[in-house]
């Protein structure tokens, strides 16, 4: 009788921790079964069998999906479901296309390109078009028209760990960034005019005037992922600057030459500063 007895706990034992099991999720797909020993910052400690032997695993959070206790208790880390496979075809985009999408209710269009030179260095160029809606026709100071350039070497800061939780987050153009930038801009202001204050006596007189700006800034920023080819760039940028009218230096002291705070690349804190900022908000795809 108590051989019996013994028999039957050891298998209610056997069966129930069979029952009692783990499951973690890697983030590949991969289902393993085992027993979870500890859940830490980075890692996660588990046990599980490898003929007849129990063997210690020690995985990074980064590398699995979830984790389901055997109480039933789940932890999320990355969502399987959703993430990007870091395949070769998908790290080798190292180049994009971009868009600036405020530009145009600033009365200018951008387009920028982008190539990865280096681990963590890319060189990035950008050309706009300045006047792209037209405007009332007696209206003073309309039809602005002239050009933006801006040119820089992106260095990428390299993500720990911690946070690095994806393929996106992986890729080489993800991530947040230092960046050197030159930028140039050069425009026409029209105005118009008439010498009677009877307009139908005669056509308006056009005078333009030509302005060109140049700074120098260091912006900050980050670019996300979105998908397999989509990305998404936020930054701001702080540095300095200088403007000419028809070829003259506007300055703080010179009355005679207008000063335009906003010079479509960057703005001026104003007339008595050369401190400027920039910044933008960019749509990009991946080639």
């Amino acid at each position: 009788m108590t051989y019996r007895i013994l028999v039957a706990m050891l298998l209610l034992i056997f069966f129930g921790r069979t029952r009692a099991q783990d499951t973690l999720v890697y983030v590949n797909g991969e289902r393993i079964i085992g027993y979870v020993d500890e859940i830490g910052v980075d890692l996660v400690k588990y046990r599980t069998s490898s003929g007849g032997n129990s063997v210690l695993i020690v995985a990074e959070k980064r590398d699995l999906a979830r984790i389901r206790l055997s109480g039933g208790q789940q932890f999320i880390f990355n969502d399987a479901s959703t993430d990007i496979p870091a395949t070769e075809a998908f790290m080798a985009r190292k180049q994009q296309i971009m868009l600036d999408v405020l530009a145009p209710a600033l009365d200018h269009f951008t387009i920028s390109y982008e190539r990865l030179i280096g681990r963590r260095m890319s060189l990035k160029c950008g050309l706009g078009y300045i006047g792209i809606w037209d405007r009332d026709g007696n209206s003073q100071g309309e039809l602005n028209k002239g050009f933006v350039a801006r040119t820089g070497s992106k260095f990428i800061l390299p993500n720990s760990s911690r946070h690095s939780r994806s393929a996106r987050a992986d890729h080489p153009l993800a991530g947040w960034y230092l960046e050197p930038e030159l930028m140039f801009s050069y425009w026409a202001e029209h105005d118009q005019y008439y010498y009677s204050s009877y307009p139908s006596y005669g056509p308006p007189l056009v005078k333009k005037t030509f302005f060109s700006s140049a700074a120098l800034n260091l912006v900050v920023g980050t670019q996300l992922l979105i998908g397999e080819r989509v990305t998404f760039d936020i930054h701001g940028g702080l540095g300095y600057g200088i403007e000419w009218q028809n070829g003259h230096p506007t300055g703080s002291n010179d009355r005679y030459y207008a000063f335009k705070e906003y010079a479509y690349s960057h703005a001026f804190f104003g007339r008595n500063s050369p401190l400027c900022v920039s910044g933008g908000l960019q749509f990009g795809y991946l080639l």
